[in-house]
């Protein structure tokens, strides 16, 4: 068994269980649809598509592929700077607002995961948190937290 087989399987296994989960409301029709009428569709989508990943990794395990540790090759440093982050992030939403912390945050991977001109860290992260400002602010209308500016 390789690494793609195990988890096509874990994948239709959890396909199955949304869509078992599914019937136990009402699925109604496509013209109608009732409440368990989309969770079965994702369920059928997750199923369909871990199967195909299924038989493409028995395909590859044919032709020699083995199992590899899914932890080799992993960068420690980036994943533990990022879940810092992430958790810095949270923290200082409140007190500076979405955009100042959203825009230091974006900046802030994009020195120190893979390093960027400062032209581009700027440019990228005053984008992003402009983009997102206006998509959820403005937009959709959620409140995201102000800053000490009201921005």
């Amino acid at each position: 068994m390789n690494n793609d087989q195990l988890s096509g399987a874990v994948w239709l296994v959890i396909g199955l269980a949304v869509c078992l989960g599914s019937l136990q409301y009402k699925l109604g029709s496509p013209a109608a649809p009732g409440t368990g009428f989309m969770p079965l569709l994702t369920g059928l989508a997750i199923c369909f598509f871990s199967a195909v990943g299924l038989i493409h990794a028995t395909l590859r395990r044919r032709q020699g592929e083995k199992w590899t540790s899914p932890l080799q090759g992993v960068r420690w440093r980036h994943a533990l700077v990022i879940l810092i982050s992430l958790l810095a992030y949270a923290l200082l939403l409140v007190p500076l607002g979405f955009f100042l912390t959203t825009t230091l945050f974006i900046a802030f991977l994009l020195r120190a995961i893979t390093p960027q001109r400062w032209s581009v860290v700027v440019l990228c992260s005053l984008l992003t948190a402009t983009v997102s400002y206006l998509l959820f602010e403005v937009w959709l209308q959620a409140q995201l937290p102000k800053g000490p500016w009201g921005i």
